[in-house]
């Protein structure tokens, strides 16, 4: 479901991506009496700065803070299954948005653990690279419920890291990019919970 900034407050009290989303189960609020069991995925695209609800230990400790001036959030929650199951899915669904995203961009993508880098030369301040860090990434456990959220920068912004890559993407872009990551998001649990039933 994509939804708007002013759906987003509404629902969560912000208009922006704090990572407070995915603390709790968040499906039923989005989708009431439409959710279904397979998992249920929301997108929107927002300023992003998340401090003090870092769910990664180790970004935690570092204060390695998540910043973009504008990006597309993707927020996921699969019920029955576990933390294991939840970064499994992470993996391959951000594989699946990676090969999305090479649609858009034409430019080669890395995958390294739950990163996405396009290899792309390009420069921020006087700093030039040969690749940049376009996503992030995080899996929970929830009630339950495995929530994530998978983030690409459109416009990371200068409080981003150095090696924080912006696509780029125009409004119609991320509008056709979100729909094709959410009908992968669909296809991919149904083919799981379908190969998970047909086992004899």
């Amino acid at each position: 479901m994509f939804i708007s900034r002013e759906m987003l407050k509404e629902v969560t009290g912000e208009d922006f991506y704090s990572g407070k989303i995915i603390h709790s189960r968040f499906a039923y609020k989005f989708f009431r009496d439409k959710v279904i069991p397979i998992g249920n995925i929301i997108a929107f695209v927002s300023p992003t700065e998340v401090t003090t609800n870092l769910i990664d230990l180790e970004d935690a400790i570092t204060k390695d803070y998540i910043y973009s001036d504008k990006m597309i959030n993707l927020c996921w929650e699969i019920p029955l299954t576990n933390c294991w199951g939840g970064v499994a899915f992470q993996r391959l669904y951000n594989s699946l948005v990676a090969n999305i995203l090479v649609k858009y961009i034409k430019s080669e993508i890395e995958i390294s653990n739950d990163d996405i880098f396009v290899r792309k030369e390009f420069t921020r301040g006087k700093i030039t690279q040969i690749k940049g860090k376009a996503s992030v990434s995080i899996v929970t456990e929830k009630n339950g419920a495995v929530l994530g959220h998978l983030g690409i920068n459109i416009d990371c912004g200068d409080k981003a890291p150095v090696f924080a890559y912006s696509t780029g993407l125009t409004d119609e872009q991320a509008k056709e990019f979100i729909t094709d990551c959410i009908e992968a998001f669909y296809q991919t649990t149904n083919s799981i919970f379908i190969a998970t039933s047909k086992v004899i």
